[in-house]
């Protein structure tokens, strides 16, 4: 046996403090495996063996996730399932539509973090695990079986076909409403209060409630119609005029709208965001070409705003090629755009006046409400010509003739 600094065989020396620093080594690497093994491999085997509870089904803009609350923040998609524990953030202008496995619909606002499957303080108490909470920002929900949601001030249980709305502030105050249904609020300080249809209530950090108020109704849209074409008009001509049935104590509305989007229920604002608007009524001007989504929520007195309307698209077109036509001293104004001629059809496209009366070959076509009008013609093998007719208010006509070849 070689003593310290002798050497063995080969010519290699071996000292105690080597043999002491080897076997460190193999110790750390022991313990390494196992800490991996038992730990970090069973964290991951247990964040994946946790239930799927939901899934994304729209996304707008950008929202990140993060798997069990822990890890990486990765992208999320229409693909992405949801377990219990995982974290869902929207970045500004943003939005993420989660759908339960019970058929509830959560849609996550911009700028918001929210907690799927959470056992929040409140709910603890009550005995009940949260379906969600929401950490911060902004929700819109429908539930369709009952649901348990939490925040850091309050919890609420909301009955089954209710829908609703809860914010929460930066300073961690919490805004419930309740448009349709119920919801059975308890807030961390032990606070009670029942919500039915159109009720809300506001909940400071520390989980004191305000009175119960009473929201206004949501607005019923009137103009312009559902998936109208509207002609683009450079400012300062208004291009779109917004209108709304007023609503009983509506004092002011709030008008939002956004722009080719493919998620029209996450509808963010981009476009326009136009609060304290006093009338039923919104003009818009300069328009680009584009489809735009609106809706519109009532304000009451107290600056309680209610829930949105039912979201409304129309476009806006560029007129191709149109060909302005020679007007009369009194026939009312008439563009018609080239003729679309496929073998046996022809689509005439145009506008006129509001109020206007126009024909196509001595057949009535419905005129839109900003004085567009689209029809689709058959035609004979024989047909040469298209006769376009506008008759005024008074009788005047403007006709115009269009090749049909």
């Amino acid at each position: 046996m070689a003593r310290e600094g002798e050497e063995k065989p080969g010519g290699f020396k071996v000292s105690a403090t080597q043999i002491t620093t080897v076997a460190g080594l193999v110790i750390a690497l022991a313990a390494a495996g196992a800490y991996y093994f038992y730990f970090v491999r069973g964290a991951a085997q247990k964040e994946s063996s946790a239930p799927i509870v939901a899934k994304v089904t729209a996304v707008e803009g950008k929202a990140k996730l993060r798997r069990g609350g822990r890890g990486e923040w990765v992208d999320v998609n229409q693909t992405t399932v949801l377990r219990t524990g995982d974290v869902v953030k929207t970045e500004l202008a943003s939005g993420v539509e989660i759908t339960f496995n019970n058929g509830n619909i959560v849609r996550v606002r911009p700028d918001s973090i929210v907690l799927v499957g959470d056992v929040a303080d409140v709910s603890q108490r009550r005995g009940k695990a949260a379906d969600w909470r929401l950490q911060s920002g902004q929700v819109n929900f429908e539930i369709v079986q009952g649901a348990e949601i939490s925040t850091p001030a309050a919890s609420a249980t909301a009955a089954g076909n209710s829908s609703g709305n809860i914010r929460v502030a930066a300073e961690g105050d919490t805004g419930i409403k309740i448009f349709r249904g119920s919801a059975q609020v308890e807030t961390k300080e032990g606070q009670k209060i029942t919500l039915n249809t159109n009720e809300g209530v506001q909940v400071d950090a520390q989980g004191k409630t305000g009175k119960k108020v009473v929201l206004p109704d949501a607005p019923v849209l009137l103009s312009p119609p559902r998936a109208a074409e509207l002609r683009v008009v450079a400012p300062p001509g208004a291009t779109a005029r917004l209108e709304w049935k007023p609503v009983a104590g509506g004092v002011t509305y709030h008008v939002a709208m956004d722009y080719n989007v493919t998620q029209a229920n996450l509808l963010l604002s981009a476009a326009l965001d136009a609060p304290g608007v006093t009338d039923p009524i919104h003009e818009l001007k300069g328009l680009d070409a584009g489809k735009y989504f609106w809706r519109v929520a009532a304000v009451n007195q107290e600056g309680v705003e209610g829930d949105f309307s039912k979201v409304a698209m129309f476009s806006v077109v560029k007129p191709v090629d149109a060909t302005p036509a020679p007007l009369s001293d009194k026939g009312p104004p008439l563009v018609v755009e080239p003729l679309d001629v496929l073998a046996n059809v022809v689509q005439i496209r145009g506008r006129t006046d509001p109020g206007v009366v126009v024909t196509l070959d001595g057949n009535e076509v419905k005129v839109q409400a900003d004085g567009s009008f689209s029809e689709y013609i058959k035609k004979s093998a024989k047909q040469q010509v298209v006769v376009i007719r506008a008759t005024g208010p008074n009788g005047e006509v403007t006709e115009q003739k269009h090749s049909a070849n």
